[in-house]
């Protein structure tokens, strides 16, 4: 074994070959202290890179700017930018340096902020005396800026932020303490693009460990005609060679966004060094084979775990020479070694350290050679956080909601001000030494270097007590570690048993991103979401994190909504794209992660499909950039909507049908986007044809409405509009004309709860006034009353003088008053005619303002339309209904069954809910692990003569079919069934679908006890508050005619539509159960048996409620209580270890 070592250091050392593919050492004398074998890197990237500088648009980059900050008499501070060191470029043509002009930084940085965000930072940014909120999240600050130095912006690896420093002038820093003792930290953000907006005119300069731009940025300034060739390919304003496309993505730091490496600020002093890319390399495969010495053991015959992860390459970029790293292995031996037991002078000191033996460092450095390619200072403020104690509790609130639950809701802390403020995560030194003793990845300041070894190596080669698999479950769930390697959660379940608690854990996981790594093997929930990877693109996941700043349970949830995210190569797929919509959107970071976590599945868009849709909304609905931006953020799903498809029919139905102009159009979509997603025929119009009939208005009427209040489209037909308008009705004595016009003078009173709203402003009106006749003539003459807050209505009724009459007092001002809608009488002389593509008129195709341009349109004559709409016959496939016509009168089937005589029936209404926890957000990625509930409640009339035994029995019966029942505390409603959803994917339709399957389960369990009782008929209605339910279970002869299939898959195929879209593993049980109900005859091969004594029917709970006297809190009770099941489910889950 011995031999074969040294024949392969003998190989290693021997020189470099012949060919030009690979980059081996130089000959060197072989060391006899090496005892591990090694690899030639074979380094496919050319340093080949061609920019140009002028293709960039929102971003700058070519000079750069410091702050000279100094006091003048009064004690004012005055600003004064100063050229940053010019970086080392190749000249090749004049145009190229004439484009380094004074002040592009700030004119560049400017184009990426947005507009309604720009305002002027040259003297507040540089004295912050209290704390200010980033993204309505709380950011900890130094307490003052003091005067008298240069504001720089630099990337720190320890946090992954990127720091605001102020560094006196006149002050030397040497390596090893770069910042120096007075640099001062303002501020940190975790993208790039917030601190430039803040800091307009500082000098970003790159990261501690990169003295100079890596090869990939030799700058060439190519001819503007010159394509560069077939495998040069155009990518954030370069012509990138694409045999060195994946170096973007492996050379960049986290939140950078628009922005590279080539840009930044670097160390003039060393960019005047040998430029000569085969120097550099020499130097590195010294270095390595000088860290190999110095890692080695003469008693270890196996390679370190990381030794095949020493690339000549990275060791190259970061200018290592054998002297610094014989310099880096000497100060690392001292920061693990010259640590003192406690932590009272942690803070006193300025030396800070583990306390690890010569043994244990030699361990240490042997597994993770790494460390001695890092940045000392880096790893000393990594470390300094670890032992500096926590703030005291509560003194700090976003620090304390991090520790009492993590970062999934994004606290956005400013950890790197917390450290420089004296404040870390609290070990004590005994605690740090043996977590880093057991995890030298701890220390990581790289993606690629923190992915910790397998459980299977700890136990073995580590000689561990192990962790007890319990504290494992119990780590992976207080810490929210869905996502996350498996090796995390064993290494926090140890630091556990360190005596390290749970807060501290959390809070060390939100500082320190790469203390968790995303799990590269897929599990069975994402396997059964759709085509997955087998093994996850460990480099594509970590691109994701660094440009979106995300951690692994982001990662997970992103791949359970949008699976095929798994095979997007990171530089070829998500870096395109991700350029492509955050610099034609002219997004920030910020506002780009927000719509990948809610809509991943906009990263498998192409150039072209995201070319039509912004073309289709600037040109056709008349937007801008801004507007469209707008509306993305809004509604991130807007992007996938097809053209041809999905948005211009709704474009045509808004010009074309409802009469809105071309300019409001574009308002509508930038106000309501997500209405661009509902449906024509099943949504939108027999929405507005609701609103139509009910309010005796027009549709050019109706188009008013809409484009002065886009959200009245986004609201319930079933549970909102109608029930508004029938209360207004009701409440105030209106006619359909009167209230039409009440509703087309204040569109947003369909906006205004019932009885938190307009129930209390009319109570307020009438306690203030004579009568209640004369509230509702006020209410009448000022309608705009309804739609103010009740504190600014009650506040203007306490301000009416005594002797002003309150109906004078309340009249509305004439002063800015808005033009009332005047309609073309011209144009809509007639009734409005609907065409529906079926008898039900449930989906509606067209909306003709007068029977005139229906018979124009459709080619026939308008007595034909007329008779086509008496008798309810098709025209060409389409029936006809004028709405100034009686109500629909449609024709009977033969076929169906009727009914056996019954002596005596029994009502039962069964209302049913369904809820989920945790609700969306926006901040928070789609795919999160949900649960849901279900809550049933039953009544009967007097009809039957013990009601406490009916529901017993009730009861009995639900208890036979439900799964888990939640315990309720003080309620003794036996009415009231609340049980866990018990099936996959939980979602607010789901759950609300099945509490209607549900329902009629319990009804066939009840009704076999009573089969005796053929003389009794049991009239059930099951009434659902939600829409999606209700309109597939509405019309009883769908059912009954979907019912004679027996298995899920015939019934599929004659929906015509995708089973995702039904829940077909929820709705074919319903519909089976409500065909054995009302005796249906059962297909063959069923072991079922049919019921004779019941008819069971689906209603909207709006249908049956009275809105008056507090129907609608008794619907929301209901589903309050169905969330209450849901969110006792995932407490029991969260507890359950």
């Amino acid at each position: 074994m011995m031999a074969f070592w040294v024949a392969a250091l003998v190989v290693l050392l021997s020189g470099p070959t012949t060919s030009n593919a690979h980059w081996t050492p130089p000959q060197a004398t072989p060391h006899p202290q090496i005892f591990m074998p090694t690899t030639f890197v074979p380094i496919h990237a050319s340093p080949k890179y061609v920019v140009r500088r002028y293709a960039r648009q929102n971003i700058a980059k070519t000079s750069l700017f410091a702050l000279d900050v100094k006091g003048n008499e009064k004690g004012e501070l005055s600003l004064k930018a100063i050229t940053s060191p010019k970086k080392r470029v190749k000249k090749s043509t004049k145009s190229s340096r004439s484009k380094k002009g004074k002040g592009s930084i700030k004119q560049n940085a400017k184009k990426a902020i947005p507009k309604n965000q720009k305002q002027s930072k040259k003297k507040t940014n540089l004295k912050t005396t209290s704390p200010t909120k980033s993204n309505d999240k709380e950011v900890l600050l130094s307490e003052e800026v003091p005067s008298g130095g240069i504001i720089y912006i630099q990337f720190s690896r320890v946090f992954q932020r990127h720091v605001v420093y102020q560094r006196h002038s006149g002050i030397d820093h040497d390596d090893a303490n770069p910042h120096g003792t007075t640099d001062k930290v303002i501020q940190s953000f975790e993208f790039l693009d917030d601190a430039i907006q803040l800091f307009p005119e500082t000098r970003v300069l790159a990261p501690q460990d990169l003295p100079f731009p890596p090869p990939s940025c030799s700058l060439v300034y190519p001819d503007e005609n010159n394509d560069g060739g077939d495998r040069l390919l155009v990518r954030r304003g370069r012509l990138i060679d694409s045999d060195i496309e994946e170096e973007e993505c492996e050379t960049t730091i986290a939140g950078m966004g628009l922005w590279t490496l080539c840009e930044l600020e670097y160390d003039a002093a060393l960019n005047n060094t040998n430029s000569d890319k085969d120097y550099h390399y020499q130097q590195a495969h010294e270095a390595l084979r000088t860290l190999l010495q110095l890692v080695s053991s003469q008693s270890s015959f196996t390679a370190p775990r990381h030794f095949f992860r020493l690339d000549p390459r990275r060791i190259a970029m970061r200018g290592h020479t054998s002297e610094s790293i014989a310099l880096n292995h000497e100060r690392i031996v001292n920061l693990l070694s010259c640590g003192m037991d406690g932590n009272d002078e942690i803070s006193k000191s300025k030396t800070v350290g583990l306390a690890m033996d010569s043994s244990d460092v030699a361990f240490v450095l042997q597994n993770f050679p790494q460390l001695c390619l890092y940045n000392c200072g880096e790893l000393e403020s990594l470390v300094r956080f670890l032992l500096q104690p926590l703030p005291l509790a509560g003194s700090i609130p976003s620090v304390a909601i991090v520790a009492d639950r993590g970062d999934d809701g994004r606290a956005n802390v400013d950890w790197p001000s917390l450290s420089g403020n004296g404040y870390g995560a609290g070990l004590t030194v005994d605690q740090a030494t043996s977590a880093i003793r057991m995890m030298p990845e701890l220390l990581a300041l790289y993606y690629e270097d923190s992915r910790k070894p397998s459980m299977v190596y700890m136990y073995n080669q580590m000689m561990l007590a192990p962790v007890p698999p319990k504290l494992i479950d119990e780590a992976t769930i207080q810490l929210n570690l869905e996502g996350a390697d498996p090796s995390d959660a064993y290494t926090f379940a140890y630091l556990f048993s360190l005596g390290v608690s749970w807060s501290q854990l959390r809070i060390l996981i939100s500082s320190l991103p790469l203390w968790t790594t995303s799990n590269l093997e897929p599990g069975w929930e994402l396997l059964q979401k759709g085509p997955v990877r087998s093994m996850l693109k460990r480099p594509s996941l970590d691109y994701l994190r660094q440009r979106l700043q995300i951690g692994p349970s982001d990662i997970y949830r992103l791949l359970k909504t949008h699976t095929r995210m798994s095979t997007y190569d990171a530089s070829n797929k998500m870096l395109p794209t991700l350029d492509m919509l955050q610099s034609k959107l002219v997004l920030s970071s910020a506002e780009l992660r927000k719509i990948m976590l809610r809509m991943p599945s906009i990263m498998g868009m192409g150039k072209s499909g995201f070319d039509d849709r912004l073309d289709f909304f600037t040109n056709e609905a008349g937007m801008s950039v801004d507007d469209v931006k707008e509306a993305v953020m809004k509604q991130p799903s807007l992007l996938q909507y097809g053209v041809s498809s999905t948005l211009r029919p709704k474009l045509h139905f808004f010009l074309e049908e409802l009469g809105i102009s071309e300019t409001s159009v574009g308002r509508i979509v930038k106000s309501a986007p997500a209405v661009m997603g509902l449906s024509l025929t099943d949504n939108l119009r027999p929405k507005v044809v609701s609103m139509m009939k009910i309010c005796s208005l027009d549709p050019h009427e109706l188009g008013h409405i809409i484009s002065t209040s886009p959200q009245t489209l986004l609201l319930s037909q079933k549970s909102k509009i109608e029930p508004t308008l029938k209360f207004l009705s009701s409440v105030l004595m209106l006619s359909e004309p009167v209230l039409g016009q009440m509703v087309l003078k204040t569109p947003r009173v369909l906006r205004q709860g019932l009885e938190t709203s307009l129930a209390k402003k009319i109570e307020m009106l009438t306690n203030n006034s004579d009568s209640k006749e004369a509230a509702i003539a006020i209410v009448c003459e000022n309608p705009a009353l309804l739609v103010a807050s009740n504190a600014v209505l009650e506040d203007r009724i306490e301000r009416c003088p005594e002797d002003v009459d309150i109906a004078t007092w309340l009249l509305p001002s004439k002063k800015g008053r808005r033009k009332s809608f005047q309609q073309s009488k011209t144009e809509l002389s007639g009734d409005p005619i609907i065409v529906a593509s079926d008898a039900s008129f449930g989906s509606l195709t067209k909306i003709f303002p007068s029977i005139t341009c229906a018979a124009h349109e459709l080619d026939i004559s308008e007595s034909a339309i007329r008779e086509a709409c008496r008798n309810v016959v098709s025209i060409d496939g389409n029936y006809l209904y004028s709405l100034t016509d009686s109500p629909l009168a449609l024709p009977k089937d033969p076929q169906k069954a009727k009914m056996p005589h019954h002596t005596k029936t029994i009502p039962i209404s069964i209302f049913c809910s369904g809820g989920i926890y945790p609700s969306d957000n926006a901040d928070v990625a789609r795919g999160q692990s949900r649960t849901g509930g279900l809550a049933i409640q039953v009544f009967t009339d007097g009809s039957i003569l013990d009601k406490s035994q009916f529901l017993q029995e009730f009861s009995a019966a639900a208890n036979s079919c439900l799964g888990i029942h939640v315990p309720r505390n003080n309620d003794q409603d036996e009415s009231i069934l609340i049980a866990v959803f018990p099936l996959m994917s939980p979602s607010r339709n789901r759950c609300e679908l099945f509490s209607c399957s549900a329902s009629l389960r319990i009804c066939e369990a009840f009704l076999k006890t009573k089969s005796n009782e053929k003389e009794t008929l049991y009239d059930i209605k099951v009434y659902t508050e939600s829409n999606y339910a209700w309109k597939l279970a509405k019309s009883k002869d769908h059912l009954l005619e979907l019912g004679c299939y027996l298995t899920s898959q015939e019934m599929l195929s004659h929906l015509d539509v995708a089973s995702y879209l039904v829940n077909i593993d929820i709705l074919h049980p319903l519909v089976r159960s409500f065909s054995r109900l009302n005796g249906h005859t059962e297909p063959l091969g069923s072991a079922h048996q049919t019921f004779g004594n019941a008819n069971v029917e689906f209603l909207h709970s709006m249908d049956e409620i009275t809105l008056i006297n507090g129907g609608l809190s008794y619907v929301r009770r209901l589903t309050g209580q169905a969330k209450y099941a849901a969110m006792w489910q995932y407490s029991r889950e969260k507890k359950l270890v």
